[in-house]
């Protein structure tokens, strides 16, 4: 019986593609950078299917390359150009298998969109607070294989702080039952935590059990210029002071990012005119519905609050401006601008993107020596430094100068160089929530510490000897 014939044994003909035209959307990375082929695209819908896969793929020595909803950044989830690889995607394995609202968690499959379970908290009156631009198309099992961060880890963290257990398929076909919704588990080594962000090199996530919070009954969203990145430094601090902690989220954005916006979303125009050198778009947010009652004006304590703190920073010079969300379409257009940045600049151009992180010392010092560093290369291009300032990851992107320029292909290695070197002075990391991939294996092997690197290719070889998983990311 040949592979094809066992595997479609396995999943029905319905859950194997094999068909080259069919295979198509699961072989190109979002930004277009990655492009591979495939054996055949394996589709199961359940755990024991994949344990079965798992079996035969080392019985057979089958590459699989898992992936979740295909919107990683790095080439983390697309196969070589071999043709011999084989696909898993999780995306049929959707169900949420049980929902505990006394106990604030919930079981799903790794298939289910991150949208799916925003709307499923929802309907709880609960909160799954992590939030990305790509929620309506990215897998919670991605997600956790990336160990993905996104608007909102300023408060709740990133996706590992959500997990509190997880169901792994390893290579042979073993199932690790650690799924369970326990605040406290010291049995032993923390075992999860090994998959978590592990890109699916050691195996195969098919369900997390995720926590979940109050959900937030009162918001205010504002977007305020500010002179320079160190002073959204100090303004977070003097937010999060004045505010009683209840920052959900800090997101700096430069001028020229607001510029492409708006030129590629003409409805999308920044609300400050003209727009600023940098703002900050900041929201704050509590689940106490005396804060969003509203006032004899209309607007509510919340909002009152947000608006006397960006008075005291304009006083203290931190804001130069701001104007504050009065209703919940404002709101939304203002945070469609930071969620539509990514596929700005792809429309503009074909970017040098970047997802670092520094600490919050050293923040507006890696600004400027990496904008310095990209401007002695050209200084027409186009620095569009946006992110999360408040965890110290900024998707430090440079966009070709304005009306082209025929020789950008030729300049973008020597930008990333200038972009990274400026980055090991401040002492960073080249991955901050997009992960390893393809794209960084190189970097890696060159930056880790050599002790740490060995015990990660321990790790691999223990759990996956063959090296059948997702060969050719994040380890050699």
């Amino acid at each position: 019986m040949s592979v094809i014939q066992a595997l479609t044994d396995i999943l029905s003909p319905k859950n194997i593609i094999i068909d080259k035209g069919d295979m198509a959307p699961f072989l190109d990375d979002w930004r277009g950078n990655y492009s591979g082929a495939a054996a055949a695209i394996l589709l199961p819908v359940s755990t024991a299917q994949v344990s079965e896969i798992m079996a035969l793929a080392d019985a057979h020595d089958l590459y699989i390359v898992p992936q979740g909803g295909n919107t990683g950044l790095v080439g983390g989830g697309i196969p070589d150009q071999s043709g011999h690889m084989f696909v898993l995607s999780l995306a049929r394995m959707n169900k949420v298998r049980s929902i505990s609202p006394e106990n604030r968690s919930m079981i799903v499959e790794a298939g289910c969109l991150l949208e799916s379970l925003h709307n499923l908290a929802d309907e709880h009156d609960l909160h799954f607070p992590l939030n990305l631009a790509a929620k309506g198309s990215c897998s919670i099992g991605g997600n956790l294989s990336t160990n993905a961060g996104g608007i909102n880890v300023l408060r709740y963290g990133n996706t590992r702080d959500l997990c509190l257990g997880l169901e792994v398929v390893l290579m042979g076909g073993k199932v690790m039952n650690l799924l369970t919704s326990l605040r406290k588990d010291n049995t032993g080594y923390d075992l999860k935590h090994l998959f978590i962000g592990g890109e699916g090199t050691l195996g195969i996530i098919t369900a997390a059990s995720m926590k979940l919070f109050p959900k937030p009954t009162a918001r205010a969203t504002a977007i305020a210029a500010i002179p320079h990145p160190q002073a959204g430094v100090e303004l977070l601090a003097q937010v999060k002071k004045a505010s009683g902690d209840i920052v959900e989220a800090f997101e700096i954005m430069p001028h020229d990012i607001f510029a492409i916006v708006e030129k590629q979303f003409p409805q999308l125009p920044c609300p400050l005119k003209p727009i600023p050198a940098f703002a900050i778009l900041m929201e704050i947010g509590s689940s106490d519905p005396e804060l969003a009652k509203p006032n004899d004006d209309g607007t509510s304590p919340i909002t009152q609050k947000l608006e006397m703190i960006l008075a005291d920073a304009f006083e203290t010079g931190h804001v130069l401006d701001a104007v504050i969300a009065q209703n919940e379409t404002q709101r939304t257009a203002m945070w469609d601008i930071r969620e539509n940045a990514p596929e700005s600049t792809k429309r503009e151009s074909t970017p040098v993107n970047t997802d670092i992180s520094v600490t919050l010392s050293d923040f507006s010092r890696f600004y400027e020596l990496a904008s310095n560093n990209v401007k002695e290369i050209d200084p027409e291009v186009r620095i569009c430094g946006y992110g999360h300032l408040g965890d110290g990851n900024v998707h430090f992107n440079v966009v070709e100068r304005l009306g082209g320029d025929a020789s950008w292909a030729q300049k973008r290695g020597a930008i990333f160089d200038a972009i990274y070197a400026a980055l090991y002075e401040c002492n960073g990391s080249i991955s901050a929530e997009h992960g390893i991939g393809a794209m960084k294996v190189d970097q890696l092997a060159a930056l880790k510490d050599p002790v740490a690197l060995a015990t990660m290719k321990a790790i691999k070889t223990t759990l996956d000897p063959k090296g059948l998983l997702n060969p050719g990311k994040v380890l050699h």
